[in-house]
């Protein structure tokens, strides 16, 4: 296929074929890496077998929740679901081996993370505090996920990116998988179309597969649990199925 024009869809079935990393020291760095969700549950979805392999390795990892994730149940108390989610995290990324001082809440309000202006000029500078010292890599979802909080992050992180001199941008599929794996029920706008090949890796989780199942399952909120709320989001069986196959991609972006 010409690599001029791809649509998404074509662009993440190539990239099912970038080459496999088995170590997390050779993708990351010995500096390790900060992570950005968009959600509470993004970090364990996309890349929560990078964060157990880095882990396990002794590599230094930090987690960043960028929204409060209140969006998923819009029926309940903001102030409810947020601290519900926030324990939720917690218990995912300790799955996954990071102690609670790993991780950080931004709070910024689910469904409107500001892609310009005052609201984003401030979460790219508290971004770059919780950045020192620098990780080797930062990772965010990936720019074409179809979610606009997903969108907005990757636009933050990419701006971070550019005040750290040397950092890697890696970027994971959360929503996206779905432009090529689609997912019954599930709306997707139309696919966008990109320039050029896929750069980057595909990182082997195989070994630490059981701990990123620990940590999708933490957040129960999202997939078993509506709290009595008819309205509530829950993340369709397919999603979970395509988070938990043995790899993972980490798409390389220049910031």
């Amino acid at each position: 296929m010409d690599p001029v024009g791809m649509d998404a869809a074509a662009f993440l079935r190539a990239a099912e074929a970038l080459p496999l990393e088995q170590d997390p020291r050779a993708l990351l760095g010995p500096a390790g890496a900060l992570v950005l969700a968009p959600h509470p549950d993004d970090e364990s979805i996309g890349c929560g077998g990078l964060i157990a392999a880095a882990t396990a390795a002794g590599l230094p990892v930090r987690v960043v929740v960028v929204s409060d994730g209140t969006g998923s149940h819009p029926g309940l108390p903001p102030e409810r679901i947020r601290a519900v989610r926030e324990r939720e995290t917690l218990a995912a990324t300790a799955a996954l081996g990071l102690p609670p001082e790993a991780v950080h809440f931004l709070r910024l309000p689910d469904r409107d993370v500001p892609a310009a202006g005052p609201g984003f000029a401030a979460a790219v500078e508290a971004i770059l505090d919780l950045a020192r010292p620098a990780p080797d890599a930062v990772l965010c979802t990936w720019r074409h996920d179809p979610h606009c909080d997903h969108a907005a992050s990757f636009a933050i992180t990419e701006a971070v990116v550019r005040r750290l001199p040397g950092v890697r941008l890696l970027a994971y599929p959360v929503w996206g998988w779905a432009f090529a794996h689609p997912i019954a029920g599930f709306p997707l706008p139309p696919p966008p179309i990109l320039p050029g090949l896929p750069r980057g890796r595909r990182f082997g989780i195989a070994r630490v597969l059981e701990a990123k199942r620990r940590a999708i399952a933490a957040h129960v909120s999202q997939h078993s649990d509506r709290m009595g709320d008819a309205d509530a989001f829950q993340l369709p069986p397919e999603a979970i199925a395509l988070a938990l196959r043995d790899v993972e991609l980490l798409l390389e972006e220049m910031p």
